[in-house]
């Protein structure tokens, strides 16, 4: 450092106006940074609320692949759901079931002797387990899958509610597509 550098240095921490408004400064880059920083985190909430939502696993029946108080994370707007697909499914009284999708619309599903059948074939999924029997006497199979809906079965298909019980599920009551989930904390 220069000489006249070192004097300005000395003088700025000396003189009690220069100091203030060093502090001055200070506080205001201080403020704005926090700003900036809520505003950052307010934004990313807003953005994964529209995108995504949180959901608890309520019992067993996506055991193996989930277990009781899992919480996953999914993503709300899915331009298509396929066959395989893990979906939040939004029930009547607020309830959310996780379930997969076993069928989509124009499918026609069948259980018979303990097996699902989807338009004929054996629909076997590596994740599934026990038998798959008829839950309701209301649903009777062979069942068409509608445009807009899809048929959705739990992995532990002999505790599971489901379409089996109550049918094939509206697209409009689909919240999203699991993404990814944690654990029970």
């Amino acid at each position: 450092m220069e000489i006249d550098a070192i004097k300005k240095k000395v003088l700025e921490d000396v003189d009690p106006r220069i100091k203030e408004i060093k502090r001055k400064e200070e506080r205001k880059t201080r403020l704005v940074t926090t700003v900036q920083f809520l505003a950052l985190i307010i934004i990313m909430l807003v953005v994964f609320y529209i995108l995504m939502g949180i959901s608890t696993v309520d019992g067993d029946s996506m055991y193996p692949t989930l277990h009781d108080q899992d919480k996953v994370v999914y993503m709300r707007s899915v331009p298509e759901y396929k066959v395989g697909d893990i979906v939040v499914v939004n029930r009547p009284g607020g309830e959310e079931y996780v379930k997969r999708i076993v069928a989509v619309a124009g499918d026609t599903v069948n259980i018979q002797a303990g097996k699902l059948y989807v338009n004929g074939k054996e629909a076997e999924f590596e994740e599934a387990l026990g038998e798959t029997d008829w839950m309701s006497a209301d649903i009777q199979f062979p069942v068409q899958v509608g445009a807009s809906e899809v048929f959705v079965v739990g992995d532990n298909r002999e505790i599971s509610e489901d379409s089996r019980s109550f049918g094939p599920v509206s697209m409009n009551d689909i919240a999203g597509r699991i993404l990814y989930y944690i654990g029970k904390i």
